[in-house]
């Protein structure tokens, strides 16, 4: 076919194509047929796709209308959506304009009215409403849908305002709309017209390899395109139904061809699919301003925009002065302070500040502050092709909706998405050359296509054929007078895509995946069957025990197997040499619990300060809630003997006081609606009892006892840890005081409240223990002297249902803690000993068991390998608290 093509053309035929790439590979070969017979200075053929044809011969006619642009479509639908009243459950915005025109294109291109009189279906008959309004903002506006177009080029092509080509073919077509069969139609009865297809149907050669996964499938393929094309083949084509393996494709072959050791110049390969625009990262980076005012979390947005790679730097200390600023421990700040201290170090976020300062403004308002923000940050700094194609699209947009919906006043989260919306169906593709030996394409873009040999990857009944797309705002009749929008034609439409793969070479080779993961399980196609007979059932590719020879090209295969055979070789064994590392001489009691509980994870944690990865939490961090709820105590325990003199006995004052501390502590944070969620967790309101004035009523029973809170967050310091040469520093959450009972000692807890195991059995919970010796070496200044025994227990503050305010007991002791603290010492100095040494083992106590033990939130497993050695578990952890 492409062959007579290049001679029909030659004879003086116009030849219009469905895809621009078969346009571009027909005058690619008509070239070469010219330089082939010597031929110089002939002209450029007559060949073009059938859209770029129909608008370059609508804009010789100098019509007064416009075609409709996307962006001037979006900002027609937003007013005449506007003058409709909004139906109930739909959200209103760019992307529901954009579903709407989605809607008035598959209708005006089928020939059908989408403002066509109601018919009883709510989401259509509201679209019919909406679209009546849009038509006429349309022809006041002298803009034209695609459907006039083709109606208004008819016409002139008629009444000779414009020359018809006389002889015209048509290939590389599935199926032509009604609207463009009209339109030639019309052309037909001034020229000739023919459709050109090649298609094949399948015979018993053409079966389905089988892959366990898309990975593998890819792997194999890839090799073998790669083998095919080292053979001498050089006219190589690679199809994939299915959008995700795009990625698998093209990782494969920059592992294959290796960029890294191949110059620009010899790339063979051709990957025709883009990144979506509005995926693209200098796009995302670009809209990052409009996305501040909506974050829970700014500072990470901000952040991630100053150091991004797409922003000029302005000093060599560039990130230093951003991380001092925007990621303090412990202290998130408000955005306009954080932009006020980065604008005083010298930071160009002056437009920044500005950009933030508004709710609500016009759409073109925002438009020129982006820009203002891009042209501050010299934003972007473009390192690729790709990068550079999507600055141009992004600048182009910007100025579309500048000019196009300017007037529009939305506030930062919509203008974020007509910015998106508007993106929508742009592509950011690299240029690579039509010459490239091996073409990736989609089904569509390989319509027409002649090849030496195709491959075809991802051919399961997911996709060939196609599900039936969903149209909301179309009702059964009008589904039903659309093509593809039903099951049958979605079957007839998988037939055809097939039989002209079939027909694009002599060998094609089809093959799927048989799932991707348990959740993801893909069907057979049900136009050819499995591969079956010698071969096996399902292929697979192992990289490390026998990797095709094209694989070794990979750098990472190469130096992996490398690496395998190098720690394979038996090596003299080097003792280590270097600095021990040593135990700080003053702990606190958050370090003494991490040692007791594992050495490793103390010397990972503490001494070599490594941190693991930050994870994404949603919400108050659990350690900033406890942190929050301590500072609450404390004023409160304070401030009550003052505030609410007649405590215990009437609780009214003591409530307002609880209230107005918990409300001075939260305003001076800085979490939004989170902050809103926790006042109301811990306050409670009319249908449900807060944590805190639960804790209140079991405090006040209590009170009514006889204690009475004698102090608050009292620190001490220089606590001999035994005589292990080591001391100790922390903070005791309350001393209570009973004239007759004597003293206790509390810990909160807004975790979860240790077991008494912990404490007497692995004693590996050193609070209780660390502040009692405290308040006996007498350094709990507030604390006077007591000759009583002292207590010490937990106030469980987690959640409403686990409020407890619990004594802990020694078991079986008459004399309670003094008989066990010594003991205590004791084992800890005997824990010690090798950490003092500079030894820190991997000794998890308590060892872990199943999903349990030290070693469940340790961040450091994949270091000390503990578990992936036999640890003997000790003895049966009993559940019962150690209480009397």
């Amino acid at each position: 076919m492409e062959a007579a093509l290049i001679e029909a053309v030659e004879g003086g035929y116009t030849l219009l194509t469905g895809t621009s790439r078969l346009a571009r590979r027909l005058l690619h070969a008509y070239r070469l047929r010219k330089i082939k017979n010597h031929e110089k200075g002939w002209q450029t053929p007559a060949v073009s796709s059938f859209n770029r044809w129909v608008r370059s011969n609508f804009d010789q006619l100098w019509e007064p209308s416009r075609p409709l642009s996307r962006v001037a479509a979006l900002r027609l639908w937003e007013e005449a959506v506007h003058r409709v009243s909004l139906l109930e459950g739909l959200n209103e915005g760019p992307f529901l304009f954009l579903e709407l025109q989605k809607a008035f294109d598959l209708l005006t291109r089928h020939g059908l009215n989408p403002a066509s009189p109601p018919v009883g279906h709510r989401l259509s008959d509201w679209r019919r409403e909406v679209s009546k309004v849009f038509l006429t903002l349309a022809e006041n506006g002298r803009f034209v849908s695609w459907a006039q177009v083709l109606e208004r080029l008819g016409e002139a092509f008629e009444a000779n305002r414009l020359r018809p080509p006389e002889k015209v073919i048509l290939c590389g077509f599935d199926l032509l709309s009604p609207i463009e069969r009209s339109f030639l139609e019309r052309l037909g009865r001034t020229s000739s017209i023919s459709f050109w297809q090649a298609a094949k149907g399948p015979d018993d050669k053409n079966t389905v390899r089988v892959y366990a996964t898309p990975e593998q499938e890819c792997r194999d393929v890839c090799a073998e395109i790669l083998r095919a094309w080292n053979e001498g083949k050089k006219r190589l084509g690679l199809v994939f139904f299915d959008p995700e393996y795009s990625r698998w494709i093209e990782q494969c072959f920059e592992e294959l061809v290796d960029r890294e050791e191949r110059p620009p110049d010899k790339l063979r390969y051709n990957l025709t699919l883009g990144t979506p625009l509005s995926e693209h990262p200098l796009f995302q980076t670009a809209l990052v301003p409009l996305r501040l005012l909506s974050e829970a979390e700014p500072q990470r947005l901000l952040s991630s925009l100053l150091t991004s790679p797409y922003v000029r730097k302005g000093a060599t200390n560039w990130d230093e002065g951003i991380r001092r600023v925007l990621w303090p421990l412990g202290d998130r700040g408000k955005l306009e302070r954080n932009l006020e201290d980065l604008d005083r170090l010298g930071y160009p976020v002056g437009s920044i500040r500005l950009f933030t300062a508004y709710r609500r403004r016009p759409l073109r308002y925002w438009c020129s502050g982006l820009e203002r923000v891009w042209q501050d940050l010299s934003f972007p700094v473009c390192s690729c092709e790709t990068d550079t194609l999507a600055k141009d699209h992004l600048l182009h947009l910007s100025e579309e909706l500048s000019n196009e919906a300017g007037h529009v006043e939305t506030d930062s989260t919509g203008a974020l998405a007509w910015f998106v919306s508007s993106a929508q169906g742009f592509e950011v593709i690299e240029k690579t050359p039509e010459t490239a030996g091996i073409q990736i394409l989609t089904p569509i873009e390989s319509r027409g296509l002649a090849f030496e040999r195709l491959w075809v990857v991802g051919a399961h009944g997911r996709v060939l054929p196609e599900p039936v797309r969903r149209y909301p705002f179309l009702d059964p009749d009008e589904i039903r007078q659309v093509e593809g929008t039903t099951a049958e034609a979605q079957w007839e439409s998988g037939r055809r895509n097939l039989s002209y793969l079939l027909a694009s070479s002599p060998e094609v080779t089809l093959s799927r995946a048989v799932s991707q993961g348990e959740d993801e399980v893909f069907l057979p196609c049900p136009f050819l069957p499995d591969e079956t007979g010698r071969e096996k059932v399902r292929r697979t590719i192992d990289l490390w025990q026998s990797p095709p020879r094209e694989w070794m090209r990979a750098r990472w295969l190469r130096e992996g197997l490398q690496g395998i055979v190098s720690t394979q070789k038996e090596e003299p064994q080097v003792p280590l040499s270097g600095p021990v590392p040593s135990l700080p001489r003053s702990l606190e009691v958050t370090e003494v619990e991490t040692l007791l509980s594992c050495p490793f994870q103390f010397f990972a944690s503490r001494l070599l300060k490594l941190e693991p990865l930050e994870e994404r939490e949603w919400g108050l961090d659990p350690a900033e809630r406890g942190t929050l709820i301590h500072r609450i105590l404390k004023r409160f325990v304070s401030g009550l003997h003052r505030e609410a003199p007649d405590w215990p006995e009437r609780d009214e004052k003591a409530l307002e006081l609880l209230e107005k501390t918990v409300d001075a502590v939260l305003s001076n944070e800085e979490g939004g609606l989170f902050l809103e969620a926790e006042r109301l967790r811990l306050l409670g309101d009319e249908q449900n009892e807060g944590l805190l004035k639960v804790w209140l009523r079991e405090e006040q029973q209590r009170a009514r006892d006889g204690w009475r809170f004698e102090a608050a967050e009292i620190s001490f310091d220089g606590l001999p840890l035994g005589d292990t040469g080591l001391t100790v520093r922390g903070r005791v959450d309350r001393v209570d005081h009973h004239d007759k009972e004597g003293r206790i000692l509390w810990d909160y807890k807004t975790g979860n409240v240790p077991k008494g195991q912990e404490i007497f059995g692995e004693m590996v919970r050193p609070q209780l223990p660390l502040y009692l010796l405290a308040l006996k070496k007498g350094l709990l200044s507030p604390c006077k002297e007591d000759k009583r025994p002292v207590r010490a227990g937990y106030i469980g503050l987690k959640r409403i249902a686990d409020v407890s305010i619990k004594e802990v007991k020694v078991p079986g002791k008459e004399t309670a803690w003094e008989a066990f603290l010594p003991q205590w010492e004791e084992e800890v100095k005997r824990r010690l000993e090798e950490p003092l040494q500079g030894l820190f083992k991997a000794d998890p106590k308590p060892p872990p068991k199943g999903n349990e033990g030290a070693c469940r939130y340790c961040s450091f497993e994949i270091l000390c390998d503990i578990l992936g050695r036999d640890v003997q578990g000790g003895e049966e952890e009993s559940d019962e608290p150690f209480e009397g």
